[in-house]
């Protein structure tokens, strides 16, 4: 539905700077906001489905020995990255509470607090792969 979103405003907008010789004010603003939500959840589905940077594909070639420390460690890697990420989202959100998009006129700390929400479900979903994986390794 974000994704939709981006396409109707940006054609919106293209459409009407070429017929009307203006565009609307608040597309820039509304396709940015859209978009971010489009990459937010986009990558807590991909998380979700362990596609996160290519990481299966370099696991795979390794030896089978080496796969699941490689995989935890993986794991491990993404969620100090995303508590990084995470930390950074919070102190914008601290930040930018007074500053707000021009057309708009809503609070820029949305756009931060959307990455946070994100950067917190990609460690919850790591978390859950771990668990995942040292329960195989019981078995």
């Amino acid at each position: 539905m974000l994704l939709a979103g981006v396409l109707i405003v940006v054609s919106a907008n293209v459409i009407s700077r070429t017929i009307l010789r203006e565009g609307f004010q608040t597309a820039n603003e509304l396709a940015i906001v859209c978009f971010s939500g489009v990459v937010f959840f986009g990558i807590i589905g991909a998380a979700l489905n362990k596609q996160m940077f290519g990481v299966d594909y370099f696991i795979s070639r390794l030896p089978r020995a080496l796969e699941r420390p490689a995989l935890m460690l993986s794991h491990l890697l993404v969620i100090i990255i995303a508590s990084a990420v995470l930390h950074a989202a919070t102190a914008q959100v601290a930040t930018a509470r007074f500053t707000t998009f021009l057309a708009l006129g809503w609070p820029k700390w949305i756009v931060s607090a959307g990455l946070a929400f994100a950067m917190g479900a990609i460690i919850a979903t790591q978390l859950l792969h771990i668990v995942i994986l040292w329960r195989r390794r019981s078995e």
